[in-house]
């Protein structure tokens, strides 16, 4: 079966695109959604994406509902199979984003960070006022 042929077969899977791990979780190819919380419990988290030629076009949203220094969650690529995975991308803070892409070779992360405050552009401005000659 081609990649092509697989978007066919999406009618006749129930999908359940919402996961909320506290535990080291491996994605499934359709948990477009997860809401993963690390705490003292569960002490630090992994995330790992699914394989990114099966994830080709798809789009996946990680936001922390619970972090800190201690209790990260960090999210990796499936057995380096991501062409030019540089870092994993480590979460210490609830709210933090995280918005990933997947080309069929290599993932990109649309976004990661947190949440913009009010009145703040994307990406933030630096606070150093600029000189004159």
């Amino acid at each position: 079966m081609t990649l092509e042929d697989r978007f066919a077969q999406h009618d006749k899977v129930i999908v359940d695109k919402y996961h909320n791990p506290n535990a080291d979780y491996a994605m499934a190819n359709y948990d477009y959604v997860l809401r993963p919380s690390a705490d003292e419990v569960s002490g630090p988290i992994t995330i790992t994406l699914p394989p990114v030629a099966e994830a080709k076009g798809r789009f996946y949203a990680i936001v922390s509902r619970d972090a800190d220094g201690t209790n990260t969650i960090t999210i990796e690529d499936n057995n380096d199979d991501s062409e030019c995975w540089a870092n994993n991308i480590v979460m210490n803070n609830a709210c933090e984003r995280c918005l990933l892409y997947s080309d069929g070779l290599a993932w990109f992360p649309a976004y990661t960070g947190g949440f913009p405050q009010a009145g703040t552009t994307y990406p933030p401005a630096t606070s150093e006022v600029p000189t004159t000659a």
